[in-house]
């Protein structure tokens, strides 16, 4: 295992700036999660890394080994950088056994033909699929190509794994096995994996760490899942991780209340810079209970049970927002009827900036 370091990593296509000037520390033996919207960078970061394109500033180290450097124009060749790679497209050759599959790396290493069989067996027993080394991929699921694909990546004792979008090609069963499996090959390995991904669900559930990338390609936050959830740095993180509720907020005659196409009175703190206007109040939607006290009146637009929560759709004056009840609360406080009118209350709330050209719910 070792850590990663990528220090002031500028990288433009043409006159698209994707990086400018980027830096992250990942931790030896962490699973990292590399999270953002499309077009943020996260992939050329990560061909940067593995040797696929040049930056034009930084450099980038695994452990005490400098990979490239700008400055010193110290660049390893791709094949020299010892880093697995897993794609999204499982990449095994059909033509190829399972075994053949995984031997072919240490083929191309001139590894011994005895210690290939040995390191590649190894392998496969790692993420159970010995049984299956005579096999041609045409005759495994989408998810058993996926450990031939990361028994590939583990079996030449990479200081570094990468999984680019390994399991998006997978149905939601699979995936969830695919997240379980992966973190189990991590804990047997101890490996350091860089994760990259634009599925917010898919991080919490499998990181240690996550990287959160906004559009422009900066770092937004960095920490773990209950720090960017608990303690997100600022509207973007808090917006692109889970779903939020963003409703104005202003300084009416009565006090603070929410601009709602009509003033709902808000009996909670609000910061003074945002009753001067062109603020907004965050709220998640598992941060709103029902209240039959609470002179926050709302009605009930309609009601889904997903299994271990009930999502409803409330009216707020004239803005509809998204509540989630757990089951636990749906058994202590009851359930809302589509329809009806209920009071609600904000548990924990965020204030930001509105955005430009309107907020979004």
């Amino acid at each position: 295992m070792a850590n990663v370091r990528f220090e002031d990593i500028t990288f433009r296509y043409g006159t698209n700036t994707v990086l400018e000037h980027f830096s992250l520390d990942v931790e030896s033996g962490k699973i990292v999660c590399l999270v953002g919207p499309s077009g943020c960078g996260k992939t050329t970061l990560v061909r940067a890394l593995l040797g696929l394109i040049k930056p034009e500033t930084g450099s980038i180290t695994v452990g005490d080994r400098c990979l490239f450097d700008a400055k010193k124009r110290i660049n390893v060749a791709a094949e020299k950088r010892n880093i697995g790679i897993v794609f999204q497209d499982y990449a095994v050759w059909p033509h190829m056994t399972v075994l053949e599959n995984v031997c072919y790396p240490l083929k191309k290493q001139r590894v011994p033909k005895d210690e290939i069989q040995k390191r590649a067996m190894r392998a496969l027993e790692q993420v159970h699929m010995t049984e299956y080394a005579r096999h041609l991929p045409n005759q495994l699921s989408g998810g058993q190509q996926q450990r031939v694909a990361i028994a590939r990546a583990i079996v030449v004792d990479s200081d570094v794994l990468v999984m680019d979008e390994p399991i998006t090609n997978l149905d939601a069963k699979l995936r969830e096995e695919m997240l379980l499996e992966i973190r189990m090959i991590q804990k047997r390995l101890g490996a350091t994996i860089l994760y990259i991904t634009h599925d917010q669900q898919s991080a919490l559930q499998l990181c240690d760490k996550m990287a959160i990338m906004q559009q422009d390609g900066t770092l937004c936050q960095y920490g773990s899942d209950e720090e960017i959830i608990l303690r997100p740095a600022n509207r973007f993180t808090f917006e692109f991780i889970g779903v939020s509720n963003f409703i104005p907020v202003l300084n009416s005659a009565a006090g603070p209340a929410l601009d709602c196409g009509e003033q709902i009175p808000y009996s909670g703190d609000v910061p003074a810079e945002a009753l001067a206007g062109g603020w907004e109040i965050g709220v998640r939607p598992n941060d709103i209970v029902f209240d039959a006290g609470s002179p926050m009146r709302a009605r009930v637009d309609s009601r889904v049970f997903l299994g271990s929560e009930y999502n409803y759709f409330l009216s707020l004056g004239k803005k509809q927002i998204r509540m989630q009840q757990s089951m636990l609360d749906a058994r202590t406080q009851g359930i809302a009827d589509e329809g009806s009118e209920v009071g609600i209350r904000f548990l924990n709330v965020r204030f930001y900036p509105a955005k430009k050209g309107g907020s979004a719910a």
